[in-house]
C-alpha cells in the first residue's frame, strides 16, 4: 500500500515538473498593438516626394567641370557661350532628387554637320516656336512628333552656326550632372533671354502666386525674360516647354511622369480648392 502511495507521489511530482518547464519555454506575450499615426497627407491637388527626401546638396559648378560634360555629350560639335552672363545654371529642373545642368551653347565651327546628326544623343526642341506656332498648324502636326522622347523619332529641328541653344543634362544618382552615366539631355534652340536664374521649386509658387493661367510644375525653372516678356522654362514631365501668362496655353494631353517627381499645381480633386499660382 505504501509502494503504491509513493509510485502515485512521484507521478504527480514529474507531472508539475513538467508542466513548469513548459511554462519556462513559452514566450512571454507580445505587446499591446498601437496604432500608427496617420502619414502626414499632401494638401489637396499636390503630388509631393518622398517625406524627407530632397536633392543631395552639391557644390556650385565649376567652369571646367561644366566643359567636361559638354564634352561628354557633345563631343566637339558644340562651346559654351563665353559671352552670356551666366552661362551655366544648376538645379533640379525635372523634379527626380538629382540636380541638373544648364548651359548656353553655340555650334563650334565647321561642326553644324554633327550637331544635325539624324540620331544625336540628346533630344532636340523650339519651345518659343512650338508656343507661338498658329493654332491650326499645331493641329495638324501629330501629337506623337511634338511630344515624342524616342531617339528613334530622329532629330526634326536644324540648327545653323548663329544660333545659340540651351542644354539640360539631366542627373543621375546622388552626383547628379557629374555622373559619367548622367547622358539624357534636351537641346533648346532660342530660348536664351536676358537675367537667367534658377528659381526653386519651393519658391515658385509665392512667386507666381494669383497668376492665371498657370502651367504644373515639376521641378527648379529657369526664370528669365524672353520674347519681351518675364517667364520661365519648366519641364512638362517629358519635355521643356517656355511659360509666360501672355503666351501660355495649358496643355490638352497629359503628359508622362516618372518616379520621384512632384508636381504643383496638379489637376485637384473635385470640391478641392483651385488657385492657380499656389500649392493646391
Amino acid at each position: 500500500m505504501l509502494l503504491k502511495r509513493g509510485i502515485r507521489a512521484s507521478s504527480w511530482l514529474a507531472v508539475i515538473l513538467v508542466s513548469v518547464g513548459l511554462c519556462g519555454c513559452a514566450k512571454p506575450p507580445s505587446p499591446p498593438m498601437v496604432e500608427q499615426p496617420p502619414a502626414p497627407q499632401a494638401a489637396a491637388g499636390i503630388s509631393l516626394p518622398p517625406q524627407g527626401s530632397e536633392a543631395p546638396k552639391l557644390p556650385p559648378p565649376k567652369l571646367e567641370e561644366v566643359q567636361a560634360a559638354v564634352k561628354r555629350i557633345f563631343k566637339d560639335a558644340v562651346v559654351i557661350d563665353a559671352g552670356r552672363t551666366p552661362n551655366f545654371l544648376a538645379g533640379d529642373f525635372n523634379g527626380d532628387l538629382s540636380q541638373d545642368l544648364a548651359v548656353v551653347l553655340k555650334p563650334a565651327p565647321g561642326k553644324l554637320s554633327e550637331l544635325n546628326q539624324e540620331f544625336p544623343n540628346w533630344l532636340a526642341r523650339e519651345p518659343i516656336k512650338e508656343l507661338l506656332l498658329p493654332k491650326s498648324k499645331i493641329l495638324a502636326q501629330p501629337i506623337a512628333a511634338r511630344t515624342s522622347s524616342s531617339p528613334a523619332a530622329g532629330q526634326t529641328v536644324r540648327f545653323e552656326q548663329g544660333d545659340v541653344m540651351l542644354a539640360i543634362i539631366h542627373g543621375s544618382g546622388p552626383k547628379g550632372w557629374r555622373d559619367p552615366e548622367a547622358t539624357q539631355t534636351h537641346l533648346l534652340r532660342d530660348v536664351v533671354g536676358t537675367d537667367m536664374k534658377t528659381l526653386p521649386f519651393k519658391t515658385a509658387a509665392q512667386a507666381y502666386k494669383g497668376i492665371k493661367p498657370f502651367p504644373d510644375i515639376y521641378g527648379d525653372l529657369i526664370q528669365q525674360t524672353l520674347i519681351g516678356q518675364s517667364g520661365f522654362l519648366h519641364f512638362t514631365g517629358g519635355v521643356y516647354g517656355w511659360y509666360d501668362p501672355k503666351n501660355y496655353r495649358p496643355q490638352t494631353t497629359a503628359m508622362p511622369r516618372h518616379a520621384g517627381m512632384s508636381a504643383m499645381n496638379a489637376k485637384p480633386k473635385p470640391g478641392s480648392p483651385n488657385s492657380a499660382g499656389t500649392q493646391r
